[in-house]
């Protein structure tokens, strides 16, 4: 499958170092001159890498190489700062935002952006995410799975609504516990289970949040799309669909069916197994591809490039490209 349009990449910039008050963010090197990003809480090695910035050209020849036309770059998990004060995220995320614009024009029609949002200020959310898709060009935003305790807190509707009314998808991107909040299971800190795991449990929990409180029937405009294939539930759909029977959610079986059917998914699941249960539980129209560009496993091989399914032309449809608009 060539002419790809990649939905799940991130960026980090230097200029943002140290501009999140006590929690940084800041690189430090040992003496073989390894790297660490360490972000409030949490540390991260990312080589010997003397800087956070990726090269615009570069990665624009590594998408050449990998048959990716268009790549949509959102901000790192890492940096959403759900749990800080608002004064100093409301600033950072419109400066990464700003950064980001910036680095996509060097190729408009392939780099497009999400945004980074507030979320604990859900007024200031939806002003940035209007500034930055009537300003910025971008075409939506990206929030993490701990914007909230569960993604179906009514603080969270006014942000929900103003992507309805501006037409815009919502991306939502698992995260790691302890990075500017509570820390979450030690266990996951040894052989990176809280990225390996912890990814895929959030992602989890994310989809029963907004399928079973009931966010896409307050919100049938809304579309969400959410990392990884959503994590495990398509291997435990069956069983949460089972509980949903009983007659104890605070749904019925025929609105779950319908609600989760209007999830998208992206398709960055490092098994082509994996991939293949994902199409045959998720509606196949609602797929897009993803491969965390720049990321640790960005070098996976891409599974989803055997589907028959059009991730490309799905896409489109997700993020409102039309056809005519892509490069050739």
């Amino acid at each position: 499958m060539t002419g790809l349009i990649d939905v799940h990449a991130h960026l980090l910039f230097d200029e943002l170092l140290g501009h999140a008050g006590d929690i940084g963010p800041r690189l430090e090197h040992d003496t073989a001159g390894n790297a660490t990003l360490v972000t409030g809480g949490y540390s991260f090695g990312i080589g010997k890498s003397a800087t956070t910035n990726r090269n615009a050209r570069q990665r624009l020849d590594a998408l050449d190489e990998a048959d990716i036309t268009v790549q949509v770059v959102s901000g790192s998990p890492l940096w959403y700062f759900p749990h800080h004060d608002a004064e100093t995220v409301r600033p950072f995320a419109r400066r990464y935002n700003d950064l980001m614009a910036e680095w996509t024009q060097n190729a408009p029609d392939r780099l497009k952006a999400l945004a980074v949002l507030p979320v604990q200020d859900t007024a200031a959310s939806v002003s940035e995410l209007e500034r930055a898709v009537g300003e910025l060009g971008f075409l939506g935003a990206c929030i993490g799975t701990d914007a909230r305790s569960d993604l179906d807190d009514p603080g969270l509707d006014d942000l929900y609504s103003a992507c309805e009314q501006l037409d815009v998808p919502l991306f939502i991107h698992s995260v790691v516990a302890g990075v500017d909040g509570p820390p979450g299971d030690a266990r996951l800190r040894r052989w990176l289970r809280d990225v390996t795991i912890g990814y895929p449990f959030e992602e989890t929990v994310a989809v029963t949040s907004l399928v079973l409180g009931g966010v896409l029937e307050r919100h049938p405009r809304l579309d969400i799309c959410l990392s990884h294939g959503g994590g495990a539930i398509p291997f435990l759909l069956g069983r949460v669909r089972d509980w949903v029977a009983t007659g104890t959610a605070p749904i019925d079986v025929e609105q779950f069916d319908r609600d989760y059917a209007r999830l998208w998914f992206d398709t960055h699941l490092h098994s082509a197994l994996s991939t293949q249960l994902l199409t045959q539980v998720a509606s196949p129209d609602r797929l897009v591809f993803g491969t965390n560009f720049g990321g640790w496993d960005s070098a996976a091989s891409h599974e989803a490039d055997d589907t028959p399914i059009d991730l490309s032309a799905n896409a489109r449809r997700l993020l409102r490209l039309p056809e005519s608009d892509l490069p050739v």
